[in-house]
């Protein structure tokens, strides 16, 4: 049956769509850039809030600590935003406005920890490799197209499900 999964206690469940999921994203994408804007522009207005008189080293240095803040701004809000909701309830706010979770492949229950860290990990890092890391990233999430039960490597990789909610 295509579309459906069955986990390993027998349970049947429905997929979530290809396209729920990429509404599901862009959503969850808009929801955490306007948080980190808003984080952004209240850094950026404290440090350049401080003038020591030395505008030229100051300018430097302020973009440096503003471009590796972001960097690891980013990291910690899509920890929080997406571990901490995938591990207590299955779902970002963007899965629950396109009625999607996420489940454990062998029980069909919440991912919990150790799962929702491994599934949100994988993209991260491989984002990371230079040049190539975003096609990586995006062949992660990309592999549930020609996957049977619709799972990214991400999925796969930590045992989970995506279906409707």
């Amino acid at each position: 049956m295509t579309g459906w999964a069955i986990t390993g206690t027998g349970q049947q469940l429905e997929l979530a769509s290809a396209g729920s999921r990429l509404g599901a994203r862009i959503l969850d994408g808009v929801i955490m850039g306007v948080v980190l804007i808003v984080l952004i522009v209240i850094g950026a207005l404290a440090l350049f809030g401080v003038d020591s008189g030395d505008s030229t080293a100051d300018e430097e240095t302020t973009g440096l600590v503003l471009f590796f803040g972001v960097i690891a701004l980013m990291t910690v809000i899509g920890l929080f935003y997406e571990v901490v909701m995938i591990a207590t309830r299955g779902q970002t706010l963007g899965k629950m406005m396109t009625s999607i979770k996420v489940v454990r492949a062998d029980n069909g229950l919440l991912p919990g920890w150790g799962k929702s860290i491994g599934r949100w990990i994988i993209p991260v890092v491989l984002a990371f490799v230079p040049v190539v890391g975003w096609l990586l990233s995006l062949l992660v999430y990309l592999s549930l197209l020609w996957d049977s039960a619709r799972q990214g490597w991400h999925d796969k990789a930590a045992g989970t499900l995506v279906v409707k909610a």
